[in-house]
Formats: C-alpha cells, sequence, structure tokens
C-alpha cells in the first residue's frame, strides 16, 4: 500500500525538498501551504496534492487533514514545518519593544499554533491507523541565543519542549515524535547577513528531516548545524 505524507510550510523551502525527496521515495504527499501557486506547481511535478491550509486556524488546519485522508489516505508521516520570523527578510530587525502585537500574534500563530493544530489533528487519526511520525521544524536557535528575533527564538525553545513532551506522553505508543534542528538553511525567510559559506541546502536538510520521520527515535531532537556564527550555540546545551 502507498505510503502518505502531510508537509505544512510545503510550497518552498525544507518543506519543498523534503515532498520531493519523500516523493522519490514513492509517497504520495499532501502539500499544504498558503503559496497556491508554488504550492500546486510542486503538487503537479511530484504527483501530490496540494491543500490550501493557513495554519494559524485550526479550522484550516483540520480540514486539510480531512481532505488528505479522503483524498490520500490517513497519514503515516506528518511534518509540521510552517514557520516564519518576526519580520520579513529583508527587513530591518526590530527590537523586542519595537514589535508589535500584530507582529507577536503572527509568529506565535504559525511557528506556535500551526504545530499545536497540526499534532492535534494527526496524532489521533495516525494513531487509530497506522501509526508512523510526526516531524517538527524547530530550530537551534532554540537551544542558543538569537538576539536579532528574540520571539522567533522563543517559538523554536516552545517547539523542543512540546516535542519532547508530546513525546514522552505517547512513549511506546504507534506514533513516533521528534524534531529537528536546523543551523542556516538557504530559505526565503533567512536574512542575507546570515548566508555564508557553510549554509545548509534545503535538500540536506531535508535528507535528515527524511530519516527522522522514517527512522528517528521518538522525543529525538536531532541537529544539522551550520558553521555560521550568528548562532550561538553552546554544546552544554545541547544537552538534556
Amino acid at each position: 500500500m502507498t505510503q502518505v505524507a502531510l508537509i505544512t510550510g510545503a510550497a518552498t523551502g525544507i518543506g519543498a525538498a523534503t515532498a520531493r525527496k519523500l516523493a522519490e521515495r514513492g509517497l504520495r504527499v499532501a502539500v499544504c501551504d498558503v503559496n497556491a501557486q508554488a504550492g500546486q506547481a510542486l503538487a503537479k511535478e511530484i504527483d501530490g496534492l496540494f491543500i490550501d491550509c493557513d495554519v494559524t486556524k485550526l479550522e484550516s488546519v483540520e480540514r486539510a487533514v480531512a481532505t488528505c485522508v479522503s483524498q490520500l489516505g490517513v497519514p503515516d508521516y506528518g511534518h509540521l514545518n510552517a514557520g516564519i520570523m518576526t519580520v520579513p527578510t529583508g527587513d530591518p530587525y526590530l527590537s523586542i519593544e519595537d514589535v508589535s502585537l500584530e507582529q507577536y500574534r503572527r509568529i506565535i500563530g504559525v511557528n506556535l499554533d500551526g504545530v499545536f493544530y497540526g499534532t492535534k489533528a494527526l496524532l489521533p487519526i495516525m494513531k487509530a491507523g497506522n501509526g508512523g511520525a510526526i516531524t517538527i521544524t524547530a530550530s537551534i536557535a532554540g537551544l542558543g541565543i538569537l538576539p536579532v528575533d528574540p520571539l522567533y527564538a522563543t517559538t523554536k525553545y516552545g517547539l523542543i519542549g512540546f516535542t519532547r513532551g508530546v513525546a514522552g506522553a505517547n512513549e511506546g505508543g504507534n506514533v513516533r515524535i521528534n524534531a529537528i534542528c536546523p543551523g542556516v538553511v538557504d530559505t526565503a525567510i533567512v536574512p542575507d547577513d546570515f548566508r555564508g559559506p557553510d549554509i545548509l541546502s534545503p535538500d540536506t536538510l531535508a535528507a535528515e528531516v527524511v530519516g527522522l520521520l522514517t527512522d528517528g527515535a521518538n522525543g529525538e531532537i536531532r541537529v544539522k548545524m551550520s558553521a555560521n556564527p550568528a548562532f550561538a550555540v553552546h554544546p552544554t546545551e545541547l544537552e538534556g
């Protein structure tokens, strides 16, 4: 039987690279994103299914999961990948006191609410099916210090705690919960001054995601670092 994967934030970047790698393995992929143009093009390329999905809205995520189930089948794998920084790439960074309530709500909505909603919608149907894995895109920003965007780091710290907690609550079950913590990846949200010679490609990171989905341990927090010094992560902070 053909396996199914559902990916949020799948139209570009890490999500798109992961979708391509899973499709190469013969999986049918639900490409979930608000970017319809890129998402539809990718779905056509990989013989997948584009589903319009705003991860900040529970009803949109639930509808996306239901559409995936009805058209492709119950997901064996979920990659909860949608994420943003506080301000768009190219904009000047904001000090925390200058962040608007709208900007705060937006980054919390995409980065934290989106993962909660995705897990809430996927976990029960996957448990009732054949099981599988849910891999969450966190960041080494959630293990270190990121002065240029404290709210982004806050959400990624939260995702690591969420992953560990949900994994612990589901220990021994048929669905594994884990997370990838990349360093700097060459995606649209990365500012130009972070793009050093050691930047990770989406394909490199996607290979790690696929490894976590297929073989990663429950509760595993896998770090794939870049040498870019803009992310200050100390080895002791990777423990525990």
